[in-house]
């Protein structure tokens, strides 16, 4: 007879390795079911840095960020491992959105400043923005360090029992009375319980569903600091950044993940089949969007061509919130997904969340009910 889980979690990204490793401190049987390696970079979670920020478009992560904070810092403590580091968000845009995004904050009694204009420069004086911008300050917000959070992760699954298999591609899931059965190329596995975070594989793994979380392909660039290089460093409260309503949406990290350079993303992506994720070239303006912003708005950085070129993936729902819920037919199976390329800052409190619907524990503090899957949704722009 095989041998018979308590709960098998399926992906081995933030998301999976975080519910991982809440569901075997409780102590319970986990097996975690990676189909590639285990740190590769086929998905959404690779790469050396990540914001995380109270600053939000929609007030319903305000509860959700707290929780991560708190998690994080508990995950922290355990490992003895810095998993995310505060030097402020300086979120751009126009006045009325930046208010806004102030408006949700005092209402969540969450400390943050709002600059006007030419303020943004005194306060910091490697950018240069004029009196149609203003921006959010976030003191709290900075970056996760997202390699470190996912070994960390991985770490203590394993040193609470947990067992991990890697590069096997499930084939086929078959929810069979109390238990579900799991089958790969390899193996057939059972467990009394199921959690799926396959990211950009969600809506291939449940066809009956109709989950519109669509992967996309997303572009990531670096650029060379020419001078005044103090003030790129997070050390000297140097922010992360993002930049919307008079620009496309784009966000910036300082000198994290490579001595001397800046990284900036651009929050639109192009669809695809995540199976050929290496046979597509990045589009021209991953590029021109963010050396554009940076001619105009950061004269220290070498906005002529960027030092590197690397991409990830966004599993997108067609409102860009995320799917958190139990499969509507199988009580036994959990999804989690659609994190819209927002998600990994709340990895530490999904995970939890995700595991709390696996073993019926209450989620307090929590209205997860726009996460569900059943939810009336209308599509929207980008909003981070």
């Amino acid at each position: 007879m095989s041998e018979i889980y308590d709960v098998i979690v399926i992906g081995a990204g933030i998301m999976g390795s975080s519910t991982a490793y809440q569901l075997a401190k409780r102590g319970l049987k986990v097996l975690l079911v990676e189909q590639f390696p285990l740190g590769h970079s086929n998905g959404s979670s690779h790469g050396a840095s990540r914001i995380i920020r109270y600053a939000h478009t929609d007030e319903i992560y305000l509860p959700l960020i707290k929780q991560a904070y708190e998690e994080w810092d508990e995950v922290s403590r355990i490992s003895g491992e810095t998993l995310y580091k505060s030097c402020g968000l300086l979120w751009v845009g126009t006045p009325e959105s930046t208010k806004q995004r102030s408006d949700i904050l005092k209402n969540f009694k969450i400390t943050h400043e709002v600059l006007k204009g030419k303020d943004i420069n005194s306060k910091f004086p490697h950018l240069e923005y004029d009196n149609s911008w203003e921006a959010l300050y976030d003191p709290k917000a900075g970056f996760v360090y997202a390699d470190r959070a996912l070994k960390t992760f991985q770490s203590l699954f394993l040193a609470n029992s947990g067992k991990v298999v890697e590069n096997e591609k499930i084939l086929k899931i078959e929810p069979n009375g109390d238990l579900v059965e799991i089958y790969s190329i390899n193996s057939r596995y059972l467990s009394k319980k199921l959690v799926v975070t396959a990211g950009t594989w969600l809506k291939s793994t449940f066809p009956e569903l109709n989950i519109h979380a669509e992967p996309e392909l997303i572009g990531l660039t670096f650029w060379k600091i020419k001078q005044n290089h103090k003030n790129f460093l997070p050390e000297n409260k140097s922010p992360v950044m993002i930049m919307s309503d008079n620009c496309p949406e784009l966000y910036m990290i300082p000198e994290v993940d490579y001595p001397g350079e800046i990284k900036f993303g651009v929050h639109i992506g192009v669809s695809i089949d995540p199976d050929k994720k290496d046979k597509i070239e990045l589009p021209k303006w991953t590029a021109d969007f963010p050396g554009e912003h940076i001619k105009n708005h950061m004269k220290d950085v070498d906005f002529t061509t960027p030092t590197k070129k690397v991409s990830c993936m966004y599993t997108m729902t067609k409102d860009h919130k995320y799917i958190l819920d139990i499969h509507p037919k199988y009580p036994n199976v959990i999804i989690g997904g659609g994190f819209s390329g927002s998600g990994f800052k709340f990895g530490s409190i999904i995970g939890k969340i995700l595991a709390r619907m696996a073993v019926g524990e209450v989620q307090e503090g929590l209205d997860l009910s726009p996460f569900k899957i059943s939810r009336h949704i209308q599509e929207s722009k980008p909003r981070l």
